[in-house]
């Protein structure tokens, strides 16, 4: 296959991802020659938190478990990513992804990331409209606490 073509198979796994399903099959061959296809048994962590990372993940197939500080945060399955803060910006992981059954994955290094930003409007869409619930849910939480901890009883001091 050329540099700009993609199987049959490939093709229809990426344009099954919602960030990819409008895309053209010279993006979806950009997508496949970007990216690095990973699987993961049932178990095996892919992400630990604390520890450093550059890379986003896509989840093709599978399931998985995200965990902070051991608790339970959410479940995530085909189409959902992962990771996209240490593509974008250096730092710790902030939570630990967990294979909940057998998982194929993109993994897209922080230089791809932004080609495929750049180059596919919708995986930008998608990303940033995911992104901003994110946000809009941290500071929800953070109001909820504010309000919970402003109207809570403060303890005398030296206590």
């Amino acid at each position: 296959m050329g540099r700009n073509e993609i199987g049959a198979k490939a093709a229809r796994e990426l344009a099954a991802i919602p960030g990819f399903a409008g895309c053209t099959k010279r993006q979806l061959a950009q997508v496949d020659r970007l990216t690095d296809r990973i699987e993961a048994v049932p178990g095996q962590m892919l992400v630990r938190e604390g520890g450093l990372g550059r890379e986003a993940y896509v989840i093709i197939s599978g399931s998985a478990t995200v965990t902070r500080r051991g608790r339970l945060i959410t479940t995530l399955g085909p189409g959902d990513y992962f990771g996209e803060l240490a593509a974008i910006d250096t730092g710790r992981r902030d939570a630990t992804l967990t294979a909940m059954s057998t998982l194929e994955v993109l993994s897209i290094g922080p230089r791809e990331f932004t080609t495929l930003l750049a180059d596919i409007q919708a995986f930008r869409d998608v990303l940033l409209r995911g992104m901003a619930r994110n946000l809009r849910a941290a500071n929800d939480t953070i109001e909820t606490m504010r309000i919970v901890f402003q109207d809570a009883p403060m303890a005398p001091a030296g206590r």
